[in-house]
């Protein structure tokens, strides 16, 4: 499997990050709306097997997870033609349900475990890029507001991710994976205006391996 190359934000934005509220990609800083709270402790989370990132694993094959509902859910949605139905090929070691997520203006397709709703998904924001920001602009912006930035080479270019705990967080050193936690990333597409969401309650390493498997159709 490909090793993902993260490159770390300066340790001075590793706190108090805080999105720019004039920023067309801070305007949607939450997750899906019928994502649950926060995972309780004392509530079984289904977690993917620990050797899913193996480097010793076989090459992964890249097969879109239900791409009828994220086409479907795509063409229903207001913001249809600036931003494009973007697909997870592999569930990184955590199959689940699927089901459609309400997200407004866009579109959302969230995978559901035994006792985690929400467990992890997609969005394409209803957030677009009216002002036609320069990419290389924008790029700035976002990685100085999250901690951690990683290119996706195998997406129109630019593209690219930046992510952490939802609302632009670290991961706490006291669980630097951050499971129980909800991981979030922000995805631009090179020839899209929207933010793209991937989240996952898995812990870092799940989010990474989602992200590492994002196709177009």
């Amino acid at each position: 499997m490909r090793t993902l190359t993260l490159l770390l934000a300066p340790a001075a934005l590793l706190t108090g990050c805080t999105p720019d509220p004039d920023a067309p990609e801070a305007r949607q800083t939450s997750v899906v709306e019928d994502m649950a709270s926060p995972v309780d402790p004392s509530q079984s989370v289904t977690e993917p097997p620990a050797d899913h990132l193996a480097p010793d694993d076989p090459p992964v094959v890249h097969r879109p997870l239900t791409a009828d509902l994220v086409r479907r859910e795509w063409a229903r949605a207001a913001n249809r033609k600036g931003c494009a139905p973007l697909l997870l090929t592999s569930d990184a070691g955590a199959p689940a349900s699927a089901r459609a997520a309400h997200f407004a203006g866009g579109w959302a397709v969230a995978f559901d475990l035994p006792g985690t709703r929400s467990a992890y998904g997609i969005a394409g924001t209803g957030s677009l890029d009216e002002n036609e920001v320069p990419p290389a602009q924008s790029e700035a912006r976002l990685s100085a507001q999250w901690p951690h930035f990683i290119r996706l080479p195998d997406l129109p270019q630019p593209a690219y991710a930046v992510y952490g705990l939802e609302g632009a967080r670290p991961f706490a050193a006291a669980n630097p994976d951050g499971r129980g936690e909800n991981a979030l990333a922000y995805v631009r597409v090179g020839g899209q205006r929207c933010l793209y969401n991937v989240w996952s309650r898995l812990g870092r390493a799940h989010l990474e391996a989602l992200l590492d498997s994002l196709r177009q159709p």
